[in-house]
């Protein structure tokens, strides 16, 4: 009785030492919080961000649309990067401007919460990359202005930014500013990207630079100059990547790399 109690405690032992010991391969990907949206009073982000981040050896953590600051602060401490998802239009008030007519629906609640998660990341200095509304989020939270409507406030309208094609087809050519990290990420000096938005950056925020533009000038691309890990993108990455396109998932390597140094520096 007393050997079968002594290897009936030895498999469990074993058994428990083996959780701890993936539990701790686990925890060492760079865990990286993904923004949400909130649907139908859901929290959620489509799977192409979270593949794209699993793809690249990071572990995806969806953060709850919530304004409750102190758990904002608490996830956010655990986090070693964050990417901010697309979504809809960001109230003009937030750069000192009145909606015009054009302006498409606003999401307040997630205005508030978005932009609490760019300044905390910020303070901590934790890698951020914006895609399309994140984009134009982290440039309106460090005091850039923004295109209400690119077709009612910018003259070129040769590009057609908001494509009727499915994410995963792209449809314009990206200009990219020579040595800027966009350049540097994707190792071009042009993309073919899709586009789904009607809204830009128009003034880069003080302390960034843009560092990619759309054929009529509208810009694609932002990049913090200061030595903050900030980026952002207008187009959607996480689509391209999920369609095969190898260009694309440099950005989530990227992101998964920058947030494993971050952790290492913790």
């Amino acid at each position: 009785m007393k050997a079968l109690l002594s290897a009936t405690t030895l498999l469990i032992l074993l058994l428990f030492s083996g959780c701890q010991s993936n539990g701790a391969s686990h925890r060492q990907r760079p865990l990286i919080g993904i923004s949400c949206s909130h649907p139908n009073d859901y929290s959620s982000a489509r799977t192409t961000y979270t593949e794209s981040v699993i793809q690249a050896g990071g572990t995806p953590m969806l953060i709850p649309v919530t304004t409750d600051s102190t758990v904002l602060a608490d996830i956010v401490s655990r986090l070693d990067a964050i990417i901010l998802i697309g979504g809809a239009d960001i109230h003009p008030s937030y750069y000192n401007e009145e909606p015009i007519e054009q302006l498409g629906e606003v999401d307040s609640l997630r205005d508030v919460y978005d932009i609490a998660l760019i300044r905390l990341a910020a303070q901590r200095n934790i890698p951020m990359l914006g895609i399309c509304r994140g984009e134009q989020l982290i440039n309106v939270a460090f005091g850039g202005t923004l295109y209400q409507d690119i077709p009612a406030q910018h003259p070129d309208t040769t590009v057609r930014h908001n494509q009727e094609e499915p994410s995963s087809v792209p449809t314009h050519t990206v200009h990219l500013l020579q040595g800027s990290a966009i350049a540097q990420i994707t190792g071009q000096t042009e993309l073919f990207t899709n586009t789904h938005h009607h809204q830009a950056v128009k003034q880069a925020a003080p302390g960034f630079r843009i560092t990619a533009w759309a054929a009529d000038s509208i810009p694609e691309a932002i990049e913090n100059i200061n030595g903050k890990p900030i980026w952002g993108v207008q187009f959607h990455p996480e689509a391209l990547t999920m369609a095969g396109d190898s260009i694309s998932a440099r950005f989530f390597h990227f992101l998964v790399d920058r947030a494993a140094a971050s952790r290492r520096g913790k």
